[in-house]
């Protein structure tokens, strides 16, 4: 009885280690290959889109009426982008600038709403462009760079204490719809825990012909020039990727 006892538990033993090492060999395997997935590399796919904004500062260089004497001010934009090809996207940026001026800047005339005013201290221009860029992007293990112009529409109006400034000869407010031109200059960053997201910081110029020598002839007549540096986030998305992961249908189950 002792015997046969002793003959069953070794021969349990036998099967047990093996099957015990046998999971134990499957489970490091796993675990093994799960550790050696690599993360997505952020490569710039055809057909992937991306949504983003930024928020800096923003100045009106020059000479010119528009920005003589004109500090810097806060600035935003947002971004829809469309990857093209590997090294080419689209980009469509609405955005909102303004500069303000010191107190020592002379008006370039007598507003007729305030007419003790001598100089720009209460002025503001204001600026909502409107671009769309073509995008040459290049990228580097998490890092994404790229450069773009295209074409815009800029909304420019300039007010003083908060109300829009009237040309004194022709009575016609100072403000319009002028096309223009944008360009941009950026670089990005993808974040290691977050492979769609990317932190990015960029610096811009917009340019609006706003000259109208016959609505604007006592001043601030002249092309407009803006630049603003700024910082933000990105996400990036393949549209239609849920689609194309939806498990097919089974015959019969199609709903009518």
């Amino acid at each position: 009885m002792i015997r046969r006892l002793a003959w069953t538990v070794l021969a349990v033993a036998v099967v047990a280690v093996p099957s015990r090492a046998q999971v134990s060999g499957d489970s490091i395997q796993v675990q093994s290959l799960v550790t050696r997935v690599p993360e997505p590399a952020p490569e710039p796919r055809p057909g992937r889109g991306g949504i983003g904004g930024q928020m800096g500062i923003s100045a009106m260089p020059g000479n010119e009426d528009y920005s003589a004497g004109a500090s810097p001010r806060f600035s935003f934009s947002g971004h829809w982008r469309y990857q093209m090809t590997g090294n080419l996207r689209l980009q469509v940026s609405p955005g909102f600038l303004w500069a303000g001026y010191t107190e020592n800047e002379a008006a370039p005339f007598t507003d007729i709403n305030f007419p003790n005013d001598t100089t720009k201290k209460d002025y503001i221009s204001l600026m909502i462009p409107i671009s769309a860029q073509i995008q040459f992007v290049g990228h580097r293990g998490p890092w994404v760079w790229y450069v773009g112009a295209g074409p815009g529409l800029h909304r420019v109006w300039v007010e003083n204490h908060r109300k829009v400034l009237r040309d004194p000869q022709s009575l016609v407010l100072h403000r319009g719809l002028y096309l223009g031109a944008s360009g941009q200059i950026g670089v990005e960053r993808f974040l290691k825990s977050l492979p769609t997201t990317s932190i990015e910081v960029s610096w811009d110029f917009h340019w609006a012909d706003a000259t109208r020598d016959d609505q604007f002839p006592s001043g601030y007549n002249s092309t407009v020039i803006a630049s603003g540096f700024r910082v933000g986030g990105n996400y990036y998305f393949d549209p239609g990727a849920d689609e194309k992961n939806k498990p097919a249908e089974l015959p019969g189950t199609k709903k009518p």
